[in-house]
């Protein structure tokens, strides 16, 4: 089955002055790291509507991908990196912004697929000082930008740097997950963050079993996990 993508849009000022019934041209560009013949140039006639969004659907085979979305006639633009896993449908939101597009840097991006219980532990994602080691308490989590969205069997994660990151050095990066109690589980993931912008995100898979997920039920809350079964691997 070749992945089918959602590209949920919200309007930039100039077109959401528009009517409902104007069309929008809406060009949408997908391109591979290593350059060659875009997977998708086209432009999409969009009616422009009475919601806050528009919404433009296209199949993309699995691969990483650089998203360019421009609409020339009124100056709207945005980017973003993504990946697209196989066999699972995506459903992405972007916002398209007046003028040039704003630079979007995601040093890692990390994603998986994941059982429908994913989403009821609520996962969000933390950093901590290399100090927290296995087995230890955690400290109070590193601020940080890190985007998370959550689709049907997957979910995906972009981690962004700053100067205040690359100053600390290496940190620990941990999956949270919450439990019945309202207490949490932190599972340490071995991934390298930040690191050097190359042009590119460094782009990690790390998939979510049921099983992984009921192995931590007897596990230490607060804790900073290092299960031997959750291991991650670049592509």
């Amino acid at each position: 089955m070749v992945p089918h993508l959602y590209l949920h849009l919200t309007l930039c000022a100039a077109i959401a002055k528009l009517s409902p019934d104007a069309v929008v041209p809406i060009h949408v560009k997908l391109t591979y790291r290593n350059g060659g013949e875009p997977a998708l140039d086209k432009t999409f006639r969009v009616k422009r509507g009475d919601g806050t969004e528009a919404v433009v659907e296209f199949d993309a085979d699995r691969n990483f991908y650089a998203l360019h979305v421009d609409v020339p006639k009124y100056d709207c633009s945005t980017s973003d990196f993504l990946d697209v896993l196989e066999e699972q449908n995506r459903t992405i939101s972007e916002t398209l912004e007046d003028g040039p597009p704003q630079p979007q840097t995601p040093v890692t991006i990390l994603d998986g697929t994941a059982p429908q219980s994913f989403t009821y532990v609520k996962p969000t994602f933390a950093l901590f000082d290399n100090s927290v080691t296995c087995g230890q308490p955690v400290t109070a989590p590193i601020p940080a930008k890190i985007k998370v969205e959550y689709d049907q069997g997957s979910y995906y994660v972009w981690m962004y740097p700053d100067a205040t990151l690359a100053a600390r050095g290496p940190l620990s990066v941990a999956m949270r997950l919450r439990t019945a109690t309202g207490t949490y589980h932190y599972v340490h993931l071995p991934v390298e963050f930040p690191r050097p912008w190359g042009g590119w995100p460094y782009s990690i898979r790390f998939p979510v079993t049921e099983d992984m997920i009921d192995g931590l039920a007897t596990e230490k809350t607060d804790t900073l996990l290092c299960p031997k079964l959750w291991a991650t691997s670049a592509h």
